[in-house]
């Protein structure tokens, strides 16, 4: 009886052991599977996209999302040859596209080859493991990233340091870097009065509009429309509008205190309307004719000269004036 006793409280033991080792080894197991698992989440996501749209200011790109891996809030890089050439963050998914915002370059020479319809490696989230970099430098990058707060972070320019990563436009030499420049403007418009009137000289207000257009670096093309409305000219029972046309060349000069200077060369042509000059009852022929005359001579073309000043008033808006041969005036501009 006694051994029997000694071999069952043996195999108890025996058993108790193995239930010890097979809990262990199923403990192992379980960690080993999880770290596995977040290996395989912290690895590499190396895939390709295509660049349908760049925006004017290349810091909004659109982007193929045929993978279907990148999602609102995604932190992506843009790639090259395996060279990282910027780091950007996902705005917006639709219809099996993303928008994205670019947030630094980390290649100039990189970033100068993309192009639309090009296909980019897209590295998404960690990217640190992609290129070797410094730990600095990667510190640095963390850093800028984590200015994303909200939603309302992406459509705003604080995370974009202009000072650190250049330009965005394709052109730094731009004093101005949008393309166009449109402007609203009103000055005084002249003309010598009649006898008829009283002699003297007729004053209206013309309001004009124009848009400026920087084909090359510094150089616009611009084209001006101007109206005024002459109440009393050439007689005080007649009304003159005025139509005022102007085209000009300017280049542009950066002043300092956030003020820009355009001299300028063009044409103008004045077209004149005024129905009832020279066809009063009550005016001898020599009143009639002198009205009709002094219509004429408001019709004027010819060159024209001056100088256009902007002052930047906050980012995208100008106060305008034209100082010049045409026209003097003062006015709003924006830029786009």
């Amino acid at each position: 009886m006694k051994e029997k006793m000694k071999i069952f409280k043996l195999n108890l033991v025996c058993f108790c052991l193995f239930l010890g080792s097979f809990s262990q080894l199923k403990a192992q197991s379980l960690v080993e599977d999880a770290n596995l698992s977040q290996a395989a989440t912290n690895g590499e996501n190396v895939f390709t996209e295509t660049i349908k749209i760049i925006s004017a200011s290349k810091k909004i790109f659109v982007v193929t999302n045929n993978n279907a891996q990148m999602g609102p809030g995604d932190f992506v890089s843009l790639a090259l040859d395996n060279k990282l050439a910027a780091r950007a963050v996902v705005a917006k998914n639709h219809q099996g596209q993303v928008g994205i915002k670019i947030l630094k370059i980390y290649s100039m020479a990189q970033w100068g080859r993309l192009r639309r319809n090009m296909d980019v490696q897209i590295v998404r989230g960690d990217d640190s493991a992609f290129a070797v970099k410094k730990a600095a430098e990667v510190a640095a990058a963390d850093g800028k990233d984590s200015k994303i707060k909200s939603e309302d972070d992406l459509y705003t320019g604080d995370v974009v340091i202009e000072d650190e990563i250049g330009v965005f436009d394709d052109n730094k030499n731009r004093h101005i870097k949008p393309d166009n420049v449109v402007s609203v403007g009103a000055g005084y418009k002249t003309a010598p009065q009649t006898e008829t009137a009283g002699g003297g000289t007729a004053r209206a207000t013309e309001f004009g509009i124009a848009w400026a257009y920087q084909f090359s670096d510094n150089y616009f093309i611009e084209g001006i429309y101007g109206r005024a409305n002459f109440q009393k000219y050439p007689a005080n029972d007649v009304q003159t509008v005025s139509n005022h046309l102007i085209a000009r060349l300017k280049y542009n000069i950066k002043g300092p205190l956030y003020t820009f200077f355009m001299p300028y060369a063009g044409w103008q042509s004045y077209t004149i309307s005024s129905p009832a000059a020279g066809k009063s009852d009550t005016n001898t022929a020599e009143q009639n004719e002198a009205e009709l005359k002094a219509i004429d001579d408001l019709k004027k073309s010819g060159p024209v000269f001056g100088v256009t000043i902007l002052r930047r008033l906050v980012p995208g808006w100008f106060i305008k004036a034209d100082l010049g041969t045409d026209i003097l005036n003062i006015g709003f501009a924006i830029e786009f």
